[in-house]
């Protein structure tokens, strides 16, 4: 025998010696079964082991991740785990290391292989064109279901699980999903802003206000958060509130195409309120921050035309058609300003020219 293989062996003797020293009969023959992969054998006496050393929070996490885990028992898993936790959190076993290391990492491990699992199953039902009864997304709603009940406290299983649900037309069971998420990671910016919309489509105002609230408490300078918030604001009525946000958030914004963006949505918000001048004035600070956007520059036009200055709309309709001159939307917007103007011909000529692209 060589040299080399008497070391390997002796090395293999020595871990196969801490791995069952200090044990009893049954835990002993528990892991000898472990070694040979005899999963049956090896639950058979980790549950006697457990009568035997009731106290030892190895024998549960032991058969938490190599039994139940393995299984796919996802309830027996947790629950085996929240065992040896209660033994001892902070106690050394195995290799060293402590029991709620080894739980978190053993929960990671089959987390992320059951949450790849399913997003796997929904890229392919996306890939397929499929409607809302596909097998796929119904996989993927499974796959994903395992997902939060293996690691309840994780809250991105939850938000993508509430998305498959909602495009399976399954409003209730998306917003069911969400709220429960978002109680377990009520900091998660994703799931408040996801239970926002959800309770939106729902009609429920008043629930999504206090889901865009949070998100917007969590990340002050997200614009999309913001945008959601004030409209909510408004929609619920509280016009001075939604005013408020806008203005508070440029006050405090720096990067100058977000300001653009939360001027341009002030500005919608100012037209619906019905005051032009001030949405003028917001829609062309919008343009000076970012003279490329181009939503911001419809804005301006839309409101002097909403006004019924309709040589200030032409001004911005122009520009807008020099901008993009393959969008029929400006020829017909121009169309309309100058027969207000009463210049039939030049309406009929950019009428024509929104017809032909």
């Amino acid at each position: 025998m060589t040299k080399t293989k008497i070391i390997r062996i002796a090395l293999f003797s020595l871990m196969l010696v801490l791995f069952i020293r200090c044990a009893s009969e049954e835990l002993t023959s528990a892991k000898l079964y472990i070694q040979q992969e005899d999963w049956e054998n090896a639950e058979i006496y980790l549950v006697k082991a457990l009568a035997v050393e009731p106290e030892n929070p190895e024998i549960p996490y032991l058969l938490g991740d190599l039994i139940y885990g393995r299984n796919n028992d996802w309830d027996k898993m947790n629950e085996m785990f929240a065992k040896a936790l209660s033994l001892g959190a902070d106690k050394v076993i195995l290799q060293g290391g402590k029991v709620s290391d080894y739980v978190a990492q053993a929960q990671e491990k089959h987390w992320v292989a059951i949450y790849n699992k399913g997003v796997s199953y929904f890229n392919d039902f996306r890939k397929s064109g499929d409607g809302k009864d596909s097998p796929i997304l119904q996989d993927a709603i499974e796959t994903f279901t395992m997902a939060t009940e293996m690691n309840p406290n994780n809250g991105q299983s939850y938000g993508i699980l509430a998305n498959c649900l909602y495009t399976s037309g399954d409003l209730d069971g998306a917003i069911e999903t969400i709220t429960i998420g978002a109680a377990k990671d009520p900091n998660n910016f994703d799931l408040n802003m996801i239970a926002g919309k959800l309770f939106l489509d729902a009609d429920d105002k008043e629930s999504a206000l206090i889901y865009y609230k949070h998100a917007v408490d969590i990340d002050p300078t997200n614009s999309l958060a913001t945008r959601q918030l004030a409209q909510t604001y408004y929609d619920v009525g509280d016009k001075e509130m939604s005013l408020a946000i806008y203005e508070g958030a440029i006050a405090k914004e720096t990067d100058n195409n977000l300001k653009a963006d939360l001027y341009y949505n002030l500005g919608v918000l100012n037209m619906q309120l019905g005051d032009f001048q001030q949405a003028e004035d917001n829609f062309s600070l919008a343009y000076d921050f970012n003279p490329n956007d181009v939503d911001a520059l419809r804005g301006i036009a839309q409101t002097f035309e909403n006004a019924e200055k309709w040589s200030r709309a032409e001004y911005f309709y122009r520009k807008l058609i020099d901008m993009e001159p393959e969008n029929p939307q400006h020829y017909r917007a121009m169309a309309r300003i100058l027969l207000r103007q009463g210049d039939t011909d030049g309406a009929q000529e950019y009428f024509d020219k929104s017809k032909e692209l």
